[in-house]
């Protein structure tokens, strides 16, 4: 029982891991590519997750627990997976805001404001919702952010990336 937890606690940090550190591929490219709010480009994120889920579990499934996961294990595996990507992201994305180029956080409110004037917000409006976005913007809102959001879409992925790995063993009679 306690080579299992192993095996699964080692199979959620390498690929948690690697989940975090193609998102924060994913998240200098889209910053410096000038690829900031472009909605095609996102959802390049959410293949990087799914890949990185898919090839968590199989790894699990095939290299360490004899070809067999459960819909559960999966589920949980896959969900962890999630929370450790999205923690080496979402500490990733605070060191960057607040050190590594904190002029990012200007780029981000000038875009919400862009996007909400696209929309037909008013000027008015824009400057009653300027300490909304500046709390929401913030490094420490954002990074928590990152976090949840990850877990949730590797929660959601997982749900279905789980049912079509899943091999329950044969049970003995």
């Amino acid at each position: 029982m306690e080579k299992l937890a192993a095996s699964k606690s080692s199979t959620v940090l390498t690929w948690g891991l690697y989940l975090g550190i193609a998102s924060i591929v994913f998240g200098l490219i889209q910053n410096y590519g000038g690829l900031l709010g472009n909605t095609y480009f996102r959802l390049l994120w959410y293949v990087i997750v799914i890949v990185m889920l898919v090839l968590g579990i199989k790894n699990y499934k095939e290299k360490q627990n004899d070809g067999f996961v459960k819909y559960s294990q999966g589920l949980g595996i896959g969900t962890l997976i999630g929370l450790i990507g999205g923690v080496v992201y979402g500490v990733f994305n605070y060191v960057f805001f607040t050190i590594i180029d904190p002029s990012v956080h200007a780029k981000f409110i000038a875009m919400a404001q862009e996007n909400a004037l696209e929309q037909g917000a008013t000027e008015a409006s824009l400057e009653q919702a300027e300490g909304i976005m500046n709390f929401m913007f913030n490094p420490v809102i954002l990074s928590i952010i990152v976090i949840i959001t990850t877990m949730f879409w590797a929660f959601v992925f997982s749900l279905i990336i789980s049912a079509i790995l899943k091999k329950d063993p044969e049970p003995e009679f």
